[in-house]
Protein backbone atom coordinates (compact mmCIF):
# COMPACT_ATOMS: atom_id res chain seq x y z
CA UNK A 1 0.00 0.00 0.00
CA UNK A 2 1.08 3.16 -1.24
CA UNK A 3 0.23 6.53 0.65
CA UNK A 4 -0.23 10.13 -0.37
CA UNK A 5 -1.37 13.92 0.46
CA UNK A 6 -3.45 15.92 -1.88
CA UNK A 7 -3.85 19.98 -1.56
CA UNK A 8 -6.35 21.96 -3.31
CA UNK A 9 -4.95 25.21 -2.23
CA UNK A 10 -8.15 26.85 -1.25
CA UNK A 11 -7.55 30.59 0.23
CA UNK A 12 -10.17 31.23 3.44
CA UNK A 13 -12.18 34.08 4.03
CA UNK A 14 -9.22 36.55 4.79
CA UNK A 15 -6.46 34.40 4.43
CA UNK A 16 -3.65 35.38 1.75
CA UNK A 17 -2.71 33.13 -1.60
CA UNK A 18 0.66 34.23 -1.33
CA UNK A 19 1.07 32.11 2.35
CA UNK A 20 -0.82 29.19 0.95
CA UNK A 21 1.21 28.60 -1.93
CA UNK A 22 4.57 29.06 0.53
CA UNK A 23 2.59 27.14 3.59
CA UNK A 24 2.10 24.28 0.85
CA UNK A 25 5.58 23.85 -0.22
CA UNK A 26 6.39 23.76 3.57
CA UNK A 27 3.78 20.94 4.00
CA UNK A 28 4.97 19.06 1.12
CA UNK A 29 8.20 18.82 2.44
CA UNK A 30 7.22 18.01 5.62
CA UNK A 31 5.27 15.08 4.28
CA UNK A 32 8.14 13.83 2.17
CA UNK A 33 10.70 13.45 5.65
CA UNK A 34 7.70 12.09 7.19
CA UNK A 35 7.67 8.96 4.55
CA UNK A 36 4.56 9.63 2.23
CA UNK A 37 5.07 8.22 -0.87
CA UNK A 38 3.66 11.12 -3.29
CA UNK A 39 1.77 14.43 -3.44
CA UNK A 40 -0.81 15.35 -5.29
CA UNK A 41 -1.61 19.00 -7.03
CA UNK A 42 -4.79 19.99 -8.34
CA UNK A 43 -5.33 22.36 -11.05
CA UNK A 44 -8.23 25.42 -10.75
CA UNK A 45 -8.53 28.95 -11.93
CA UNK A 46 -9.86 32.27 -10.92
CA UNK A 47 -11.27 31.48 -7.62
CA UNK A 48 -10.34 31.12 -4.32
CA UNK A 49 -11.49 27.67 -4.25
CA UNK A 50 -8.07 26.67 -5.50
CA UNK A 51 -5.81 29.02 -6.68
CA UNK A 52 -3.41 27.03 -8.36
CA UNK A 53 -3.10 27.36 -11.63
CA UNK A 54 -0.09 25.27 -13.01
CA UNK A 55 0.64 22.66 -11.07
CA UNK A 56 3.36 21.64 -12.99
CA UNK A 57 5.27 25.08 -12.31
CA UNK A 58 4.63 24.26 -8.68
CA UNK A 59 5.90 20.95 -8.82
CA UNK A 60 9.11 22.05 -9.91
CA UNK A 61 9.58 23.24 -6.83
CA UNK A 62 8.26 20.60 -4.79
CA UNK A 63 11.13 18.48 -7.01
CA UNK A 64 13.86 20.84 -5.67
CA UNK A 65 12.17 21.03 -2.08
CA UNK A 66 11.92 16.83 -1.65
CA UNK A 67 13.91 13.61 -2.11
CA UNK A 68 12.02 10.68 -2.68
CA UNK A 69 8.13 11.49 -2.88
CA UNK A 70 6.16 11.12 -6.25
CA UNK A 71 4.85 14.39 -7.67
CA UNK A 72 1.16 13.87 -8.85
CA UNK A 73 -1.24 16.04 -10.73
CA UNK A 74 -4.65 15.52 -9.12
CA UNK A 75 -5.93 16.36 -11.93
CA UNK A 76 -4.82 18.80 -14.72
CA UNK A 77 -7.79 20.01 -16.92
CA UNK A 78 -6.12 19.29 -20.19
CA UNK A 79 -9.27 20.39 -21.98
CA UNK A 80 -7.65 24.02 -20.98
CA UNK A 81 -3.85 23.35 -22.49
CA UNK A 82 -2.40 23.32 -25.70
CA UNK A 83 -0.96 20.02 -25.89
CA UNK A 84 2.45 20.61 -26.66
CA UNK A 85 3.13 23.02 -24.31
CA UNK A 86 1.90 20.71 -22.18
CA UNK A 87 4.05 18.02 -23.31
CA UNK A 88 7.15 19.83 -22.59
CA UNK A 89 6.31 21.44 -19.01
CA UNK A 90 5.45 17.77 -18.66
CA UNK A 91 9.11 16.42 -19.63
CA UNK A 92 10.69 19.07 -17.66
CA UNK A 93 9.32 17.93 -14.42
CA UNK A 94 9.82 15.11 -15.21
CA UNK A 95 13.84 15.90 -15.58
CA UNK A 96 14.19 17.77 -13.15
CA UNK A 97 12.56 15.51 -10.27
CA UNK A 98 14.51 12.25 -11.88
CA UNK A 99 11.34 10.48 -12.73
CA UNK A 100 9.54 11.31 -9.57
CA UNK A 101 5.96 12.07 -11.51
CA UNK A 102 2.49 10.74 -12.24
CA UNK A 103 0.22 12.54 -14.52
CA UNK A 104 -3.47 12.70 -13.49
CA UNK A 105 -5.58 14.15 -15.88
CA UNK A 106 -9.36 15.23 -16.09
CA UNK A 107 -11.76 16.67 -18.15
CA UNK A 108 -13.14 19.68 -15.95
CA UNK A 109 -16.13 20.75 -15.03
CA UNK A 110 -16.09 24.75 -13.89
CA UNK A 111 -17.90 27.15 -16.65
CA UNK A 112 -16.07 30.16 -15.17
CA UNK A 113 -12.57 28.55 -16.03
CA UNK A 114 -13.94 27.15 -19.85
CA UNK A 115 -15.28 30.77 -20.11
CA UNK A 116 -12.10 32.32 -19.11
CA UNK A 117 -9.93 30.67 -21.19
CA UNK A 118 -12.70 30.75 -24.28
CA UNK A 119 -13.19 27.07 -24.36
CA UNK A 120 -16.72 26.09 -24.90
CA UNK A 121 -17.59 23.76 -22.17
CA UNK A 122 -19.62 21.43 -24.82
CA UNK A 123 -16.28 20.97 -26.52
CA UNK A 124 -14.51 19.56 -23.79
CA UNK A 125 -14.73 15.69 -24.31
CA UNK A 126 -13.69 16.01 -28.01
CA UNK A 127 -10.58 18.31 -26.78
CA UNK A 128 -9.86 16.42 -23.88
CA UNK A 129 -9.28 13.25 -26.43
CA UNK A 130 -7.47 15.39 -28.78
CA UNK A 131 -4.69 16.66 -26.17
CA UNK A 132 -4.81 13.20 -24.12
CA UNK A 133 -3.40 11.36 -27.54
CA UNK A 134 -1.27 14.42 -28.85
CA UNK A 135 0.43 14.24 -25.14
CA UNK A 136 1.00 10.56 -25.27
CA UNK A 137 2.26 10.61 -28.75
CA UNK A 138 4.63 13.87 -27.82
CA UNK A 139 5.88 12.13 -25.21
CA UNK A 140 6.76 9.07 -26.33
CA UNK A 141 7.59 9.98 -29.68
CA UNK A 142 10.26 12.18 -31.26
CA UNK A 143 8.69 12.70 -34.00
CA UNK A 144 5.27 12.16 -34.69
CA UNK A 145 2.02 14.15 -37.02
CA UNK A 146 -1.72 14.07 -35.92
CA UNK A 147 -4.28 14.70 -37.66
CA UNK A 148 -7.64 16.26 -35.54
CA UNK A 149 -10.45 18.70 -35.26
CA UNK A 150 -8.70 21.00 -32.96
CA UNK A 151 -4.92 20.28 -33.42
CA UNK A 152 -3.02 19.30 -36.73
CA UNK A 153 0.90 18.73 -36.53
CA UNK A 154 3.44 17.91 -38.97
CA UNK A 155 6.74 16.11 -37.96
CA UNK A 156 6.56 17.95 -34.46
CA UNK A 157 9.60 16.76 -31.82
CA UNK A 158 9.02 18.25 -28.29
CA UNK A 159 11.96 19.28 -26.04
CA UNK A 160 13.17 18.49 -23.03
CA UNK A 161 12.60 14.56 -23.63
CA UNK A 162 11.19 12.79 -20.47
CA UNK A 163 13.70 11.19 -18.16
CA UNK A 164 10.82 8.21 -17.83
CA UNK A 165 11.00 6.56 -21.26
CA UNK A 166 7.86 7.02 -22.92
CA UNK A 167 6.93 9.67 -20.45
CA UNK A 168 5.32 9.79 -16.94
CA UNK A 169 2.70 7.58 -16.34
CA UNK A 170 -0.57 9.40 -16.59
CA UNK A 171 -3.67 8.81 -14.60
CA UNK A 172 -7.65 9.56 -15.95
CA UNK A 173 -9.88 10.82 -13.71
CA UNK A 174 -12.88 8.54 -13.35
CA UNK A 175 -16.22 8.63 -11.98
CA UNK A 176 -18.80 7.33 -14.30
CA UNK A 177 -19.40 2.91 -14.39
CA UNK A 178 -18.93 3.52 -18.19
CA UNK A 179 -15.86 5.31 -17.64
CA UNK A 180 -14.44 2.37 -15.31
CA UNK A 181 -15.12 0.06 -18.09
CA UNK A 182 -14.27 1.60 -20.82
CA UNK A 183 -11.02 2.50 -19.28
CA UNK A 184 -10.66 -1.34 -18.10
CA UNK A 185 -10.91 -2.42 -21.64
CA UNK A 186 -8.23 0.00 -22.94
CA UNK A 187 -6.17 -0.85 -20.11
CA UNK A 188 -5.54 2.64 -18.80
CA UNK A 189 -4.81 3.60 -15.01
CA UNK A 190 -7.22 5.82 -13.35
CA UNK A 191 -8.05 7.88 -10.21
CA UNK A 192 -10.89 8.77 -8.43
CA UNK A 193 -12.56 11.17 -5.56
CA UNK A 194 -15.96 9.28 -5.08
CA UNK A 195 -17.18 11.70 -2.22
CA UNK A 196 -20.43 10.40 -0.37
CA UNK A 197 -20.45 7.42 -3.03
CA UNK A 198 -21.81 4.06 -1.05
CA UNK A 199 -19.10 1.51 -0.66
CA UNK A 200 -20.96 -1.21 -2.89
CA UNK A 201 -21.43 1.34 -5.41
CA UNK A 202 -17.90 1.69 -5.72
CA UNK A 203 -17.17 -1.95 -5.25
CA UNK A 204 -19.71 -2.15 -8.48
CA UNK A 205 -17.27 0.34 -10.49
CA UNK A 206 -13.94 -1.02 -9.07
CA UNK A 207 -14.78 -4.53 -10.35
CA UNK A 208 -16.58 -3.02 -13.97
CA UNK A 209 -13.01 -2.00 -14.38
CA UNK A 210 -11.23 -4.94 -12.85
CA UNK A 211 -13.43 -7.24 -15.03
CA UNK A 212 -12.95 -5.30 -18.06
CA UNK A 213 -9.23 -5.53 -17.79
CA UNK A 214 -8.79 -8.76 -17.16
CA UNK A 215 -11.15 -9.75 -20.15
CA UNK A 216 -8.83 -7.74 -22.19
CA UNK A 217 -5.36 -8.99 -21.15
CA UNK A 218 -4.18 -6.39 -19.24
CA UNK A 219 -2.45 -7.45 -15.48
CA UNK A 220 -4.25 -5.39 -12.41
CA UNK A 221 -1.12 -6.65 -10.49
CA UNK A 222 1.01 -4.34 -12.86
CA UNK A 223 -1.33 -0.86 -11.87
CA UNK A 224 -1.87 1.40 -9.14
CA UNK A 225 -5.43 1.93 -7.88
CA UNK A 226 -5.31 5.06 -6.61
CA UNK A 227 -8.64 6.73 -3.89
CA UNK A 228 -8.76 9.96 -2.70
CA UNK A 229 -10.59 10.62 0.49
CA UNK A 230 -10.65 13.68 3.37
CA UNK A 231 -8.98 12.70 6.01
CA UNK A 232 -8.45 13.57 9.99
CA UNK A 233 -6.45 11.55 12.51
CA UNK A 234 -7.17 11.93 16.01
CA UNK A 235 -8.64 11.74 19.48
CA UNK A 236 -10.44 15.02 20.20
CA UNK A 237 -13.90 14.84 19.79
CA UNK A 238 -13.54 19.19 18.96
CA UNK A 239 -10.59 18.31 16.63
CA UNK A 240 -13.02 15.60 15.09
CA UNK A 241 -16.25 18.11 14.96
CA UNK A 242 -13.92 20.60 13.73
CA UNK A 243 -12.37 18.41 10.96
CA UNK A 244 -16.01 17.14 9.78
CA UNK A 245 -17.30 21.08 9.48
CA UNK A 246 -14.02 21.99 7.39
CA UNK A 247 -15.19 19.10 5.38
CA UNK A 248 -18.42 20.23 5.09
CA UNK A 249 -17.35 24.14 4.75
CA UNK A 250 -15.23 22.01 1.44
CA UNK A 251 -18.27 20.56 0.12
CA UNK A 252 -20.79 23.90 0.08
CA UNK A 253 -17.65 25.23 -2.05
CA UNK A 254 -17.59 23.08 -4.18
CA UNK A 255 -21.91 23.21 -4.59
CA UNK A 256 -21.00 27.11 -5.48
CA UNK A 257 -18.71 26.53 -8.83
CA UNK A 258 -20.19 23.36 -9.65
CA UNK A 259 -22.10 23.93 -13.68
CA UNK A 260 -25.63 24.90 -13.30
CA UNK A 261 -28.43 23.28 -15.41
CA UNK A 262 -28.04 25.31 -18.07
CA UNK A 263 -24.23 25.31 -18.45
CA UNK A 264 -23.70 21.76 -17.82
CA UNK A 265 -23.00 19.56 -21.34
CA UNK A 266 -26.68 18.43 -22.14
CA UNK A 267 -25.85 14.97 -21.30
CA UNK A 268 -24.62 15.75 -17.70
CA UNK A 269 -27.20 18.11 -17.01
CA UNK A 270 -29.21 15.82 -14.85
CA UNK A 271 -26.06 14.47 -12.84
CA UNK A 272 -24.83 18.32 -12.19
CA UNK A 273 -28.31 18.84 -10.88
CA UNK A 274 -28.36 16.30 -8.79
CA UNK A 275 -25.02 16.80 -7.50
CA UNK A 276 -25.43 20.63 -6.37
CA UNK A 277 -29.09 19.63 -4.55
CA UNK A 278 -27.26 16.68 -2.71
CA UNK A 279 -24.56 19.41 -1.32
CA UNK A 280 -27.19 21.77 -0.46
CA UNK A 281 -28.92 19.30 1.88
CA UNK A 282 -25.80 18.21 3.59
CA UNK A 283 -25.29 18.18 6.81
CA UNK A 284 -22.29 17.98 9.78
CA UNK A 285 -23.64 14.35 10.78
CA UNK A 286 -23.31 13.02 7.30
CA UNK A 287 -20.27 14.73 6.74
CA UNK A 288 -18.97 13.35 9.73
CA UNK A 289 -20.04 9.45 9.14
CA UNK A 290 -19.84 9.67 4.96
CA UNK A 291 -17.67 12.24 3.93
CA UNK A 292 -14.31 11.41 4.84
CA UNK A 293 -12.38 9.17 7.01
CA UNK A 294 -12.78 11.03 10.36
CA UNK A 295 -11.38 9.48 13.52
CA UNK A 296 -8.81 7.82 16.04
CA UNK A 297 -6.06 6.59 14.12
CA UNK A 298 -7.37 3.14 14.89
CA UNK A 299 -10.43 4.19 13.06
CA UNK A 300 -8.93 5.42 9.99
CA UNK A 301 -6.80 2.29 9.67
CA UNK A 302 -9.92 0.20 10.04
CA UNK A 303 -11.72 2.17 7.02
CA UNK A 304 -8.53 2.01 4.74
CA UNK A 305 -8.59 -1.66 5.47
CA UNK A 306 -12.11 -1.89 4.16
CA UNK A 307 -11.29 0.16 1.22
CA UNK A 308 -8.54 -2.27 0.56
CA UNK A 309 -10.60 -5.43 1.11
CA UNK A 310 -13.82 -4.14 -0.66
CA UNK A 311 -12.38 -2.30 -4.04
CA UNK A 312 -8.56 -4.01 -4.01
CA UNK A 313 -7.16 -0.48 -3.67
CA UNK A 314 -3.20 -0.06 -3.13
CA UNK A 315 -2.64 3.82 -2.76
CA UNK A 316 -4.53 5.52 -0.43
CA UNK A 317 -4.83 9.18 -0.83
CA UNK A 318 -5.41 11.52 2.07
CA UNK A 319 -6.81 14.77 1.74
CA UNK A 320 -5.75 15.68 5.66
CA UNK A 321 -4.88 19.72 4.47
CA UNK A 322 -8.70 20.06 4.61
CA UNK A 323 -9.95 23.62 3.18
CA UNK A 324 -10.71 25.86 6.55
CA UNK A 325 -8.89 23.31 9.31
CA UNK A 326 -6.78 25.27 11.06
CA UNK A 327 -3.08 24.62 9.81
CA UNK A 328 -1.27 23.39 12.92
CA UNK A 329 -3.93 20.67 13.65
CA UNK A 330 -3.94 19.29 10.13
CA UNK A 331 -0.11 19.03 10.63
CA UNK A 332 -0.53 17.04 13.89
CA UNK A 333 -3.44 14.93 12.21
CA UNK A 334 -0.90 14.26 8.89
CA UNK A 335 2.31 13.68 11.38
CA UNK A 336 0.21 11.28 13.39
CA UNK A 337 -1.27 9.25 10.66
CA UNK A 338 2.76 9.07 9.39
CA UNK A 339 3.17 7.58 12.58
CA UNK A 340 0.37 5.69 13.47
CA UNK A 341 -1.29 4.52 10.28
CA UNK A 342 1.39 4.05 7.47
CA UNK A 343 3.71 2.12 9.96
CA UNK A 344 0.49 -0.74 10.80
CA UNK A 345 0.80 -1.39 6.75
CA UNK A 346 3.89 -1.70 6.68
CA UNK A 347 4.30 -4.05 9.26
CA UNK A 348 1.47 -5.80 7.50
CA UNK A 349 3.36 -6.25 4.41
CA UNK A 350 6.30 -7.13 6.09
CA UNK A 351 4.60 -10.22 7.81
CA UNK A 352 3.23 -11.12 4.30
CA UNK A 353 6.45 -11.23 3.03
CA UNK A 354 8.33 -13.04 5.30
CA UNK A 355 5.58 -15.62 5.09
CA UNK A 356 6.05 -16.32 1.41
CA UNK A 357 9.53 -16.23 1.63
CA UNK A 358 9.36 -18.81 4.44
CA UNK A 359 7.16 -21.14 2.18
CA UNK A 360 9.04 -20.76 -0.45
CA UNK A 361 12.40 -22.00 1.46
CA UNK A 362 9.92 -24.66 3.35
Amino acid sequence: MKFGIMNLFPVAEGGSDHQVLRDTLDEIQFADELGFDSVWLAEHHFSKYGILGSPLNFGMAVAERTKRITIGTAVLVIPLHNPLRLAEDIAALDVLSQGRVTIGVGRGYAPIEFAGFDVPLGESKARYKETLEIVRLALSQENFSYDGEFYQYENMTTYPRPHTPGGPRILQGTVSPENFTERGTIGDPIITSPNFTPLGLMKKNFDLYRSAMEANGHDIANFDLPFMQQVWCGDSRQGLTEAAQAALNYYKSVGKIIPGSSEAVEQERSYYEAVAKNIDLLTLEQTLTHGGNFGSSQQVIETIEKLQEQLGINHYIGWLRIPTLDRKEALRSMEEFATEVIPHFRAKEGAVEADSVGAVAG
